[in-house]
């Protein structure tokens, strides 16, 4: 039964919760592949495929998480069955996650067994990939809960992926930014200051995932003037 649930959530989750993550990790591996059959640098590869598992697939699962929480417009239905909004959500949430997991693992395996390094060894290079996608899938998340719009919560993301990457060397220089810098790995190292970035990125998503399950388990939140 338990089974069942999920697989019928990862459909609902839709296609997008299956291919971007994949489809993030092959567009950085392709350039990096491009790049060394050009006779560009093994560094510039490196930082590819670095960027493919700290930037560009953290951007598409947050991209994947908004569009999960947008899509669902039956709210009145949801306030109606036994199983509560929330736990819908979650678990189309937790699929995306899953399969996130896998293939970044992968793929840093596959990176590793080629010889390149993708930062730390053992099991902080988990945090190079899980600490920037929790914290911007969290806070699409959460801009889609509260707003309710594709549009105004992927502009959001999109303006914070990218305000990081044009001013990195101010979240770096700045203490108090410097917790929320996502490209940490890929722009500075993963020497002094990398975990205390990382654990300021989990606890951030930490923190943004559950206010963001805060206000899906309102009930009164989820319909709006039209909805009611």
């Amino acid at each position: 039964m338990r089974l069942t649930i999920w697989l019928h959530e990862a459909r609902r989750a839709g296609p997008a919760a299956l291919l971007a993550p994949p489809a993030a990790l092959l567009f950085a591996a392709a350039i990096a592949i491009f790049i060394r059959a050009t006779d560009g640098s093994r560094d510039q590869a490196q930082t590819l495929l670095l960027a493919g598992l700290e930037a560009i697939t953290p951007l598409a699962v947050a991209m994947v998480a908004l569009t999960i929480v947008t899509r669902e417009n039956c709210r009145e239905l949801h306030l109606s069955l036994p199983t509560p909004h929330l736990a819908t959500i979650g678990r189309r949430l937790g699929v995306l996650g899953a399969v996130t997991a896998v293939l970044c693992l992968a793929h840093t395996a596959a990176v590793a067994v080629a010889g390149y390094r993708t930062g730390p060894g053992g099991v902080a290079s988990l945090l190079v990939w899980a600490a920037p996608t929790l914290w911007l899938a969290g806070f699409a998340a959460l801009v889609a809960t509260v707003t309710r719009s594709a549009v105004l919560a992927s502009s959001a993301v999109a303006l914070v992926w990218i305000g990081e990457q044009v001013w990195a060397s101010v979240f770096v220089g700045s203490p108090l930014l410097r917790p929320l810098f996502l490209f940490f790995t890929s722009r500075v190292g993963d020497g002094p200051g990398w975990a205390a970035n990382r654990v300021g990125l989990l606890a951030g998503g930490l923190l943004l995932l559950t206010v963001t399950a805060a206000v899906l388990s309102r009930p009164e939140r989820l319909l709006s003037e039209e909805d009611a």
